[in-house]
């Protein structure tokens, strides 16, 4: 006799679910390319007045820039019906954090490169 302490055991399939490939539209391909150019543009500016910067600024916002499109497109993928009215606000919702983060963390660098500047170290 099974009881609640004593389960029977539970059937376990080996076989993933099958999913449709992701699919993305003209108008997510513009929302990657801006968020690309974005990360170019952050990248040209932090040259300006810190030339090693700007590689790590480019790789990590284009690390950034592909994760966010592809959560939001995952989003998009498995709620179809939000595809409609709110696509723009999904896209910035998958890279509001990152910004964020990556803002504060870019204004710390740049804070102690001018402090230092200032200090003369």
């Amino acid at each position: 006799m099974r009881d609640i302490y004593d389960p029977p055991p539970a059937r376990v399939t080996l076989d993933p679910p099958s999913t449709p490939p992701l699919s993305w539209t003209g108008r997510d391909l513009l929302w990657l390319l801006l968020l690309v150019g974005l990360c170019l543009l952050a990248a040209g500016w932090s040259w300006t007045f810190e030339p090693m910067m700007w590689p790590t600024v480019l790789l990590g916002g284009l690390f950034v820039a592909l994760e966010s499109w592809f959560s939001a497109l995952t989003y998009l993928h498995r709620h179809p019906d939000s595809r409609e009215g709110s696509h723009g606000r999904i896209f910035l919702a998958a890279v509001a954090p990152w910004a964020v983060g990556l803002g504060l963390a870019t204004a710390l660098m740049v804070g102690l490169f001018a402090a230092t500047d200032w200090m003369r170290f």
